[in-house]
């Protein structure tokens, strides 16, 4: 027990031995501090070497703009960030403090710009969008100036492009419109800059800078013309109403647009001024510039009441006003250089505007239009102030008479519904006027009409006039014309001339008292040929005066007149001119209507523009009488360049329109079906287009291809008859491996009722 007792007693003051730790041990217990201290510093290092200068740049207002979190970016590139953001003691602004990247510090250089990158969304622009995923940034262009660290920023990002400086040019008008900055500039069509600036010089006048990209500046001359762009613009006139949309980009506050209108001149320098127009009209207008008077000058308008000459804008009114001393109207305006030397002693002007009289009602037009001053030049010498007067359309019409026209008589069978003050056309232009409507000593209706004497040339013995009616309806398949020729004929129609013929024709002019034919329409007008008669067997649908003659779809001629004959009906027609091959022998004729049969319906275009003929030409001497096939289909009519063959058969079931095939390619049709002379016989005329002619030789063998060919297993049958695929059954032909002399025109063959193997 003593002996456990000093056992335990021991072990309980036996505290160990102390060793000294091996020296290596406490050194290895520094070296991952001492490595993590370094990296520390090597970071501090890094990122004080990577820094560059610190700039301060004021904003009017910095929306969110926050420190430590926006960056500042150039080309793309985050090249700083904002370390603070504070307001200016006076609160009329924000100091914006931003450290730049080393590789940045060229933009801490005067004429650099700082703006701040925010979300712009509308018609004109759409611009950072990332910036609502991303947050605002602030966008940067370096300068080329001395180091600074103090900028001004801008309010919005700069229109000039980062590489090829613009060309700046400025524009100047009495009234600049809502032209905003980065307003669209063309160039006939093409977007080649864009407005800068809208700003008021030293004597209070607005001007436009506009910049001119660097690859386009070449096109601005001296001689450039600039106008404005509306948003969008209505024209309105007699031919209906225009809607005008420049482009997406113009469609807020419109564009501008220039080009040259009276010589190139010479390449434009950066900082020329140029005047901008309202309108491209009054852009046009460079010439010098002219005093008007007026006696009366209601429905005058500067700026938008033209000057013109046969209906042709070439001047514009530019400003407009009253005279209290004499109580005349002052007015100046500008007239085309092109047409400036229309400018001359003798000149009359007018003031058109609607009015009216016993005579009519004139001036319609002028309702959509407005007013406009018509000019008739003089042969003086060059003159810069006119008078304009207002006289009535009469008067104007006596003067244009008394000046050299010419009054011609115009009779009909039946005239139309037209009075005195009806307008004579030539071409779309005015060049006459109905003066009188009488009977002459036989009693018959006549018309007399002044031709102006700018159109007197026009006129000659073989020109001819027909009636315009107010409006006319032109029907085809798909297709609903309603044409109205002017708002003056409107009324009660208008009359027309023109010259029509092969142009070798001897042209003699026309003396006053003059007669001439007035043709119910145009088309009536333009069949000059000879007459032409045509028999057929019946004549339904066939009108005299709108019944059609057609080659290959197009109107070449009119029916004259329609009347039963006997047991026929005949036909009188005339052609345009430059289709006498109508009239030779061969020529063939036939009347397409609607039918309808197993391949379809066909000339169902008749059913709105009515029957026609159509026409195919001959090439034999002149004839007068040529009869006509009824149930015929034009396109079997037979080709000058092709030829006929004759097949002969006991019997068949084919009919006119089957196709012709070689090797299954259809190369011709039947044209027509008949019985032989002795009627024992059925005779099959076969048209073959021309370039399958060769196709045919002497020993060549038709054969019927009607039917269906059927197959099973390795039995082929063929069923004959008519298939819904040839519901006028087909004939196929094949020469043999040696062919004979080329076939003759109307040869006759033989037709098989099956293949005939050749060898």
């Amino acid at each position: 027990m003593a002996t456990g007792d000093s056992m335990n007693r021991e072990e309980r003051e036996d505290h160990g031995q102390l060793v000294r730790a091996p020296r290596i041990h406490r050194i290895w217990a520094w070296i991952f501090p001492a490595i993590a201290a370094a990296a520390g510093i090597w970071l501090l290092w890094s990122n004080w070497k990577s820094q560059g200068p610190e700039i301060e740049i004021h904003f009017a207002e910095a929306p969110g703009i926050g420190a430590g979190k926006t960056a500042l970016i150039y080309r793309g590139v985050t090249s700083g960030r904002v370390t603070g953001v504070r307001l200016d003691t006076d609160l009329g602004g924000v100091q914006v403090k931003v450290r730049l990247k080393a590789f940045a510090s060229n933009l801490a250089r005067k004429n650099s710009s700082f703006w701040i990158d925010q979300p712009v969304i509308s018609i004109r622009q759409t611009t950072g969008l990332d910036a609502i995923i991303q947050g605002n940034s602030i966008q940067a262009e370096a300068g080329d100036g001395p180091e600074t660290r103090s900028f001004q920023g801008l309010s919005e990002a700069p229109l000039e492009p980062l590489d090829g400086p613009a060309m700046v040019l400025r524009l100047r008008a009495s009234d600049i419109p809502f032209l905003a900055r980065g307003t669209p500039v063309y160039r006939r069509g093409v977007r080649v800059g864009i407005v800068r600036d809208k700003a008021v010089d030293e004597q209070g006048k607005p001007f436009l800078q506009i910049l001119i990209n660097e690859a386009h500046a070449g096109l601005v001359r001296t001689t450039s013309r600039f106008w404005m762009l509306p948003a969008t613009s209505v024209t309105v006139g007699t031919q209906g109403f225009t809607l005008s949309l420049p482009g997406l980009e113009a469609l807020v506050d419109g564009g501008i647009a220039f080009d040259e209108f009276s010589g190139k001149g010479e390449v434009a320098k950066g900082g020329m001024d140029f005047h901008l127009a309202p309108t491209e009209l009054a852009a046009r207008m460079d010439g010098p510039e002219i005093a008007l008077t007026f006696d009366d000058a209601r429905g005058l308008q500067a700026g938008a009441t033209t000057i013109r000459f046969s209906g042709f804008p070439i001047g514009l009114v530019e400003s407009v006003r009253l005279d209290t001393k004499t109580g005349t109207v002052r007015a100046t305006a500008r007239i085309g250089s092109d047409f400036f030397g229309l400018a001359r002693e003798g000149s009359v002007l007018r003031l058109v505007r609607p009015e009216a009289s016993l005579a009519g009602v004139t001036g319609l037009d002028t309702l959509l239009t407005g007013v406009y001053i018509e000019w008739e030049p003089g042969t003086g010498a060059a003159a810069m102030e006119f008078a304009v007067r207002s006289g009535n359309a009469e008067a104007w019409d006596q003067v244009a008479a008394e000046k050299g026209g010419v009054e011609v008589l115009l009779g009909a069978s039946t005239l139309p519904r037209v009075d005195a003050g009806t307008l004579v056309f030539f071409r779309g232009l005015v060049a006459g006027r109905v003066t009188e409507k009488f009977r002459d000593a036989s009693g018959a209706a006549v018309l007399r009409v002044i031709v102006r004497k700018d159109f007197r040339n026009s006129l000659n013995t073989k020109s001819r006039f027909w009636f315009v009616p107010a409006f006319s309806v032109t029907a085809g398949p798909g297709v609903l014309d309603v044409k109205v020729e002017s708002l003056e004929a409107a009324l009660r129609g208008g009359l027309a001339f023109d010259n029509f013929g092969d142009g070798n024709e001897k042209r003699i002019g026309v003396e006053d008292g003059a007669k001439f034919t007035l043709y119910s329409s145009e088309a009536a007008a333009r069949a000059v040929s000879p007459a032409l008669r045509i028999l057929l067997p019946r004549g339904q649908g066939l009108l005299a005066g709108k019944t059609q003659l057609r080659r290959l779809g197009v109107p070449i001629g009119l029916v004259e007149s329609v009347r039963p004959v006997g047991d026929q009906v005949e036909v009188i027609a005339r052609f345009d001119a430059g289709y006498d091959d109508m009239r030779r022998k061969g020529a063939e004729f036939a009347i397409v209507q609607p039918q309808l049969s197993l391949q379809g319906m066909t000339g169902i275009e008749t059913l709105v523009s009515g029957v026609y003929i159509e026409c195919v030409p001959g090439t034999g001497a002149f004839a007068e009488t040529f009869t006509a096939k009824v149930e015929g289909q034009p396109e079997l009519l037979n080709q000058e360049s092709g030829f006929l063959v004759n097949i002969v058969t006991p019997k068949s079931t084919i009919q006119a329109g089957a196709p012709v095939t070689y090797r299954d390619v259809a190369v011709g049709r039947v044209v027509e079906k008949n019985l032989s002379a002795d009627g024992a016989q059925v005779i099959l005329t076969v048209g073959i287009d021309a370039n399958h002619r060769d196709l045919v030789r002497e020993n060549t063998v038709f054969w019927d291809a009607s039917g269906v060919l059927a197959s099973v297993g390795f039995l082929k049958l063929r069923i004959p008859g008519q298939s819904i695929v040839a519901p006028d059954g087909k004939i196929s032909f094949a020469t043999p491996g040696i062919p004979g002399r080329p076939a003759r025109t109307g040869q006759e063959f033989l037709l098989s009722d099956r293949p005939v193997p050749l060898r």
